[in-house]
């Protein structure tokens, strides 16, 4: 354990605060080590790492690649087969544009109208903090876990271009 003996660890008040030591140290420490960069600045802000498909729109990849990537990296865990909506690639915009609600979903509408965002229940499952069936999307562990406003953006944006699908093959990359 970090180079302590077991046996001389004590119990009690030392063993918390070397406990605590060694918990902020590894929260805190600077770039090359554990946590990131900015660890330990109080005004540091937090960089949802989700983010990251939103770094530079000039050089994104194609509507649908981009769509994909987001499902990948955030809903195929739980919505990759099965009979609720599959998104994972190959099977994603088959089953999302177009396509009713599944009936678990007590408030029906279709998953993805193109061209009308405010009309799709994926768009409202993503963006709504309260939307009309079951919690917002993705759920993290314990609760819902929104995506960053720039993520949902770009579903907004996809489903506002008309949904275009990947191309001739359906949801595939």
């Amino acid at each position: 354990m970090l180079g302590l003996d077991r046996r001389r660890l004590v119990r009690g008040p030392a063993c918390i605060g070397m406990l605590m030591f060694l918990f902020e140290s590894a929260c805190t420490a600077t770039a090359g080590q554990i946590g990131p960069p900015d660890a330990g600045r109080p005004d540091a802000p937090f960089a949802d790492p989700r983010a990251a498909v939103c770094a530079d729109p000039a050089a994104a990849a194609p509507p649908y690649r981009l769509m994909q990537q987001i499902f990948d990296g955030n809903c195929t865990s739980c919505h990759a087969s099965g009979p609720m909506v599959n998104l994972s690639a190959g099977s994603s915009w088959n089953d999302l544009v177009q396509k009713p609600v599944p009936t678990p979903e007590s408030c029906g509408g279709v998953l993805v109208v193109p061209g009308q965002p405010s009309m799709s229940y994926l768009y409202e499952k993503l963006s709504k903090a309260t939307p009309c069936y079951g919690r917002q999307m993705p759920m993290g562990e314990f609760e819902s876990d929104p995506l960053p406003a720039c993520v949902i953006e770009i579903v907004h944006a996809w489903i506002e271009e008309g949904a275009p699908p990947p191309g001739d093959d359906a949801g595939a990359d």
